[in-house]
């Protein structure tokens, strides 16, 4: 198949595009982590506890309505830092970097299967003190995960 010049061009244009967004990401992996690391210990020391001191009645629209703002920040991060820790596995190889993906993909299982489920159910349900405690727990582990990452990045830098 012969491609056209014009094709190679956006080919090429679509794959610089890329690769400086994949080298911008790289550059700022440090600050991405960072931010990981401070939004998921706020999270941990002061929103959720707070959880535990709404009352019942108000709990229900305070906690969706934190649900959907949070995710504002934390959802652009995630995926950056996923991205970036992929790429950096097979763009740079080294162990440490295959040490922060472990990271970050142990913090995202948990998320994914924990947090969010208890999300969803709190959401639904209202202020149930069990599932906040069990969202704290969870919550601790991904907080361990993302600041082994940030360490990690740290160490790299």
């Amino acid at each position: 198949m012969i491609e056209s010049s014009d094709h190679k061009e956006k080919t090429n244009g679509t794959r610089s595009k890329m690769i400086f967004f994949l080298e911008t990401i790289h550059e700022h992996a440090l600050a991405i982590d960072f931010a990981m690391f401070v939004v998921i210990w706020i999270v941990q020391l002061i929103v959720y506890p707070s959880f535990l001191f709404l009352e019942p009645k108000d709990f229900q629209q305070w906690h969706t309505c934190y649900c959907g703002r949070i995710s504002y920040f934390v959802l652009p991060l995630m995926i950056m830092q996923l991205l970036e820790t992929v790429c950096s596995c097979f763009f740079v190889g080294t162990k440490s970097e295959w040490f922060r993906l472990a990271g970050v993909l142990l913090a995202w299982m948990i998320t994914f299967f924990h947090s969010a489920p208890l999300h969803k159910k709190l959401s639904m349900n209202g202020k149930i003190n069990g599932d906040i405690k069990s969202l704290i727990k969870g919550n601790l582990l991904r907080s361990i995960a993302w600041t082994l990452v940030f360490f990690v990045s740290l160490w790299n830098y």
